[in-house]
């Protein structure tokens, strides 16, 4: 088995929130995750804790290219990087002007503070990997997992018996057996959500390793407990009565269902501000809503 470890990017000073997972190898050092650029500094800082330079990270595989999981991508690339990244993320990762407008719009004058800044990756150090795709690294392989319904570009990693899941495994926090489902817009798709978490399951690896954070050695369980609350998701939605309420409104009462469901399972306030950290509830507010307004509301007007 080779030795996996997680990278704690201190993201906004909290820990447990953002991870990359750092591979070595013989020839040097595979990454999962980047972070975003705010946290370069102390991904260096990590990758010297284990005798690393930021030049002996040959290889990035991305499980998908939000901010928090991609951001640092244009910097490493610097260093000397290859990035692997799904087929329908490369060209925004080459030419990023629309992933960084959208972002602004939602994060505005907040936009440097959390995500740092995002550089553009040329075309000849990305590649594109196709569902099932194997990569070689030095005597390492990973296999990718086209796995949409958080993002369509999102891909899972298999390395041996562990499967870093990105966001499409949920978000799970050291402690108690809690996950939350970060539902943002603008590609949340609850069928191909299922139908990914349900493609992982039948794949029947032992460990899971999802961005927000950690390794854990019940991955059946961890995806099972996904399922549930994915539906759990849905079911809130059906019954949020979205048409007639404003999107302030929405996002309460979508902090207050994610609160009460954190506290019925025993979670500490604690952890889930971390997890709020990891998932802003209105994030999740804001994807319901458009995933309703496109998919739903079409269908009973």
């Amino acid at each position: 088995m080779h030795s996996i470890i997680p990278l704690d990017l201190n993201f906004l000073s909290k820990k447990n929130a953002v991870a990359s997972y750092l591979v070595p190898y013989e020839g040097g050092a595979a990454l999962v995750e980047t972070g975003p650029g705010s946290t370069i500094e102390e991904l260096k800082n990590k990758l010297k804790e284990h005798e690393l330079k930021p030049e002996n990270v040959t290889h990035v595989f991305l499980t998908h290219i939000h901010l928090d999981h991609a951001g640092a991508s244009g910097w490493l690339v610097t260093q000397g990087a290859q990035i692997f990244v799904h087929p329908f993320g490369a060209p925004h990762m080459e030419f990023p002007e629309k992933l960084l407008s959208s972002a602004k719009r939602i994060y505005k004058d907040k936009m440097d503070y959390l995500w740092g800044e995002f550089l553009p990756v040329p075309s000849e150090k990305l590649t594109s990997v196709g569902d099932g795709e194997m990569v070689k690294v030095g005597n390492l392989s990973f296999t990718a997992i086209h796995t949409p319904g958080h993002a369509g570009h999102h891909i899972s990693w298999l390395l041996e018996d562990t499967c870093f899941t990105g966001d499409v495994g949920g978000i799970r926090i050291p402690g108690v057996f809690y996950i939350r489902m970060p539902l943002v817009p603008p590609e949340l798709d609850f069928e191909k959500w299922r139908n990914s978490l349900t493609k992982l399951k039948e794949i029947g690896f032992n460990k899971i390793a999802p961005t927000h954070f950690g390794i854990y050695s019940d991955a059946d369980a961890h995806l099972s407990m996904a399922l549930q609350l994915l539906d759990e998701n849905e079911q809130w939605m059906e019954h949020a009565s979205i048409d007639d309420t404003p999107i302030e409104v929405l996002r309460e009462q979508y902090a207050t269902f994610l609160h009460d469901q954190g506290i019925k399972l025993g979670v500490s306030e604690a952890t889930l501000q971390i997890s709020e950290v990891a998932n802003p509830p209105r994030m999740g507010a804001d994807g319901i809503q458009r995933y309703w307004n496109k998919y739903r509301h079409s269908n009973k007007m």
